[in-house]
């Protein structure tokens, strides 16, 4: 079952945050895990097969990890052993098809880079091996997190197991960022998705439809994620749990290493802090190494995002931006950020056309075309959408960069602010009105921009 599916938010999600707030305290985290697994397991029990396998070869690796904390070459060797696993397990469940009826199982990549954390982290002793079976099993399975994350850390989370605040503070203020990030999903993100392909239905490109194309992508894509994360930090917080920021506007920033420090933040950081310590312990040494790490880093990113030679080359084209970012560019546009803002969109947005094309061959075509080498320089099938869509592109790049933060903080504290943050919950509920419209009536609602 979908966080953004009406089924959820009218009926599912009322009754568990009703029977959750009765259910005495030590009752409420396995009340959690029942409904994580009932959640995840809605529709196609097969993928409880694959998350309670996980949950419970890395709860036992856990175990033989502690005991064998000074055995340094047998560590070394378990935790070897369960990252090829891990690898392996992944790239099987992903291409492997069983009569067509195979479904990758959503969540499988995150839950296993989870758990890879986790014994990462017994194995470095920031934090003992899980011995209750429940608190590891919440933490793999927990439902909010288990479709694009944010990524926890075990420490963090097991403290807030046994020591979280449930009460209506915490409640309003979950249930607030949860339909905050529903509209982004099924308003902004489906809305874009929807554009997205039908500009990708067009077979000659302008230089107007080819930029048009790659920034709807982009824009869906960041609001999908976007969407799913900030619905799964208000779920948390209505829970009693504060987990972490994955996304903090990272558009309009003055370099590539700016955008990538604000995007997608935790599995950033995931690979960054465990994949280098592989490569090069807690010192990665000289500069170069340093840069070799990064690049190698983003290639595992591309790769762990998908198979598929594109991703590959995805990654490998941010990790040589970002070498290329921290040697030359910075430096030059330090004091130019406008200059660093504009160079950082616009080869962002050529490194995005590798995430989405079907074959390799079809990237030089749409970047020739986003140079200007395309069918001309605009076309009425470009025009169409960019005058029809001018007024969702706006507020969704105003959306992604917060540009006006101060202002709005400051505003917040005078007393007209002061007055409309009493009508907040009103507008939230009229958003979830509009939320729930988008879900019964799907792209027609997409309709609407038109009129804008």
């Amino acid at each position: 079952m979908y966080l953004a599916s009406f089924t959820f938010t009218v009926t599912v999600l009322p009754v568990l945050l009703l029977c959750y707030y009765f259910i005495p305290g030590k009752g409420k985290n396995v009340f959690l895990l029942l409904c994580s697994l009932l959640i995840y397991g809605w529709g196609n029990p097969q993928r409880l097969l694959y998350l309670f396998a996980v949950i419970c070869y890395d709860y036992s690796m856990g175990l033989l990890l502690e005991r064998s904390r000074e055995k340094r070459t047998l560590s070394c060797f378990l935790l070897g052993l369960s990252a090829v696993i891990q690898v392996i397990a992944l790239v099987y469940v992903r291409s492997f098809k069983t009569g067509g009826d195979h479904v990758f199982p959503f969540g499988f990549a995150l839950y296993s880079l989870q758990g890879l954390g986790y014994l990462i982290g017994v194995f470095r002793g920031r934090h003992p091996a899980a011995f209750n079976f429940i608190n590891l099993s919440l933490y793999m399975a927990f439902f909010p997190i288990l479709y694009v994350g944010p990524l926890l850390n075990y420490t963090e989370f097991e403290e807030q197991l046994s020591h979280r605040q449930c009460n209506i503070t915490h409640l309003g203020g979950g249930l607030t960022l949860f339909i905050e990030g529903l509209a982004e999903k099924v308003v902004l993100a489906d809305t874009f998705g929807y554009i997205f392909r039908e500009l990708r239905q067009t077979h000659q490109l302008s230089l107007l439809t080819a930029w048009l194309t790659v920034i709807c992508f982009t824009m869906y894509l960041y609001f999908e994620l976007l969407g799913y994360t900030e619905m799964a930090r208000g779920l948390g917080l209505a829970f009693g749990f504060e987990l972490p920021r994955n996304f903090d506007h990272p558009f309009f920033t003055p370099s590539i290493t700016a955008f990538m420090q604000s995007y997608h933040i935790t599995l950033v950081l995931w690979f960054q802090t465990h994949f280098r310590y592989f490569l090069f312990g807690d010192n990665p040494g000289s500069r170069w190494k340093k840069y070799g790490s990064v690049i190698l880093t983003w290639l595992l990113i591309g790769a762990w995002y998908g198979q598929k030679p594109q991703f590959i080359l995805w990654g490998l084209a941010i990790g040589l931006l970002l070498t290329l970012d921290q040697l030359v560019l910075q430096p030059l546009t330090k004091r130019r950020y406008v200059v660093g803002m504009l160079y950082t969109a616009a080869l962002l947005q050529f490194a995005w056309v590798l995430f989405f094309v079907d074959d390799l061959s079809e990237v030089w075509t749409i970047w020739k075309a986003m140079l200007g080498f395309g069918s001309g320089i605009a076309d009425r099938y470009g025009l169409y959408y960019f005058t029809s869509y001018i007024a969702l592109i706006l507020l969704g790049l105003y959306i992604a960069a917060d540009l006006f933060r101060n202002i709005s903080e400051r505003f917040v504290n005078t007393a007209p602010g002061r007055f409309l943050n009493l009508w907040k919950p009103l507008g939230s509920g009229l958003l979830l009105v509009f939320c729930l419209a988008s879900m019964l009536y799907g792209e027609r609602i997409a309709g609407l921009w038109l009129r804008l």
